[in-house]
């Protein structure tokens, strides 16, 4: 059980060590991409979507909360040395957690033919409805297995043990992509099967990967879970063996988690179920308007910015066993250093990968997905237009980038305040945003047409946001002034590395007129060389030596010794 206490204290890292387990998790899911697009054909790509987006929303709303409020229960009780009750904390969040998932893969096994119509345009093919029903019953096994291994997560977030918590994503990723091209091409190449074929075991492999992940963890906690029983024997405290009364402290914990995730996700679910119907309401042909919600902007866009977004994941699950620690020795000043210091980090580098994605919209777009030729048709069958695909993922790409940067400040804000146990507040906020979003939805996609999703998501975050500082300072009296200074020395520093992003591209201009592999060494230059000068300018002020305590200095002299 011993860990290196200087590390183990560190918000920052754990947030970092958080987050690279998600980001490579995020990169592996990008890598997998344009062999599945070859696998699958671009035109069956948005069924994937259209299963990922109902999975996404049940699996956190079977799990909201309960990881996060496993997490502050055991940081709580271990402590102070109570590792019996940590011990049956775990043992009843498990038992909870498989409840929770057989009620969510039950109702999606249940209502897969009318989510099915719901998530389509009215003018759909019945094929494309069959498909669509098709691939929610495949998805609806994982809603088990994920909420199950989300609780072992949720106990070793717990004990800060974030190493594990990174190890078991990547791992859990590395399993998906292996089965979901491997399965895929045997049934696609060998087999002789149809695309959609290709589809069906990329859904399938989140089950198979959740069962994998849970083999591995399990493995681990059978070690760790037998050095806990011993200090656990030992122990001189009174535990807390009250199955009740710990189950009730664990919901109660829970309910804002679960209030907050039904409504923070709910964005997407009312894209999800409206979104094509309202692009298509202003004139638009059925087919192009569920291509362009579930293949450009619910599967390629969203890929993308989820890396950016993964920061306030990382940082989350971070958090919250130091604020509680905070919060119980009631070291009030700590918690909103906390506060601050998470919320700059996460700036700090959502910032420049933000604005790296808007300048490169064009060449990420064209590496990940191609340019190919699609067709779009009437519910006959009938070809009705023809596009090309980069004008689409390139003009919605940066409006996307609007979703990277709010997408991330949001969730961070409401995981801010009920780790500083504000558990009311962010669900008013959440509420709120939720209505101004499904409210300005139809409104916005008929000013901005297919950015409408975009700018009605903008209002929704920042309404959410305003009202979540609001709250933050109502209660903590948080000094926001030095954040403030950072945040327009960041964006200078942005404004300053927007010049060198035009001076390259004035030297090698348009780098997508070359092949997709010709390209990557050019596109990889120019991406390095405005980080490294986004690093140095913000360095000059400061800025990476305090967020994170690097000495630049030191690391110079170390690398002339060498």
């Amino acid at each position: 059980m011993a860990m290196n206490e200087n590390r183990k204290q560190s918000i920052i890292f754990g947030g970092l060590i958080s987050s690279a387990g998600v980001l490579l998790s995020k990169v592996l899911g990008l890598v997998y991409v344009i062999p599945f697009n070859m696998i699958a054909g671009d035109q069956n790509i948005r069924f994937y979507g259209y299963a990922y987006n109902i999975y996404s929303y049940l699996l956190n709303i079977s799990v909201a909360g309960i990881p996060f409020a496993i997490a502050t229960m055991v940081a709580k009780y271990y402590n102070v040395k109570d590792y019996k009750t940590a011990l049956l904390i775990k043992k009843l969040s498990l038992g909870l957690m498989m409840a929770l998932g057989f009620a969510g893969m039950c109702f999606v096994l249940l209502t897969s033919t009318q989510l099915a119509e719901l998530i389509l345009a009215k003018g759909s093919s019945a094929e494309d409805i069959e498909i669509t029903k098709n691939v929610l019953i495949i998805i609806s096994f994982a809603l088990f297995f994920v909420p199950v291994l989300s609780g072992y997560r949720g106990f070793y977030q717990g004990l800060k043990r974030m190493e594990l918590y990174a190890f078991s994503q990547v791992f859990e990723q590395l399993v998906r992509v292996f089965f979901l091209l491997g399965a895929g091409a045997i049934a696609v190449y060998i087999f002789d099967k149809d695309q959609i074929w290709a589809v069906y075991f990329a859904v399938f492999s989140a089950t198979v990967s959740a069962i994998c992940a849970l083999l591995h963890i399990y493995k681990y906690d059978k070690q760790e879970t037998k050095e806990m029983r011993e200090l656990a024997a030992t122990q001189e405290r009174i535990a807390n063996n009250n199955p009740k009364l710990l189950l009730r402290e664990l919901i109660i914990i829970a309910i804002p988690y679960f209030v907050s995730s039904i409504v923070a996700y709910s964005s997407d679910m009312i894209d999800l179920m409206f979104f094509s119907r309202a692009l298509e309401s202003t004139g638009m042909n059925a087919d192009l308007s569920n291509y362009i919600y579930g293949t450009v902007i619910a599967m390629h866009t969203k890929k993308i910015i989820a890396i950016p977004q993964i920061l306030a994941v990382g940082f989350s699950a971070s958090l919250i066993p130091y604020i509680t620690t905070a919060l119980e020795s009631k070291n009030f000043k700590q918690v909103c250093k906390h506060v601050k210091d998470t919320l700059e980090s996460v700036l700090y580098i959502v910032l420049p990968l933000s604005f790296c994605l808007f300048f490169f919209s064009k060449e990420v777009m064209y590496l990940l997905f191609g340019n190919p030729t699609l067709s779009m048709s009437d519910g006959l069958g009938q070809v009705v237009a023809t596009i090309q695909q980069l004008d689409y993922e390139d003009y919605l790409m940066r409006y996307r980038v609007i979703d990277a940067i709010f997408g991330t400040i949001a969730p961070l804000f409401t995981s801010l305040l009920i780790a500083c146990r504000l558990r009311k507040e962010p669900l008013i906020s959440l509420a709120v945003g939720a209505v101004v979003k499904f409210i300005s939805l139809f409104f916005c996609v008929q000013i901005f047409g297919m950015t409408g999703a975009t700018m009605s998501n903008l209002l929704s975050y920042i309404t959410i946001i305003v009202m979540d500082v609001y709250y933050l300072n109502r209660q903590y009296k948080i000094n926001w002034n030095y954040t403030l200074r950072k945040i327009l020395v960041m964006c200078f520093c942005l404004l300053l590395t927007s010049l060198v992003y035009m001076g390259l591209h004035a030297i090698f201009g348009d780098i997508t007129r070359f092949g997709r592999i010709e390209m990557i060494p050019l596109f990889v230059l120019e991406g390095v060389i405005v980080l490294i000068v986004y690093v140095a300018l913000t360095a000059v002020f400061q800025l990476p030596q305090q967020l994170f305590h690097i000495n630049f200095k030191m690391i110079i002299r170390k690398l002339k010794r060498r």
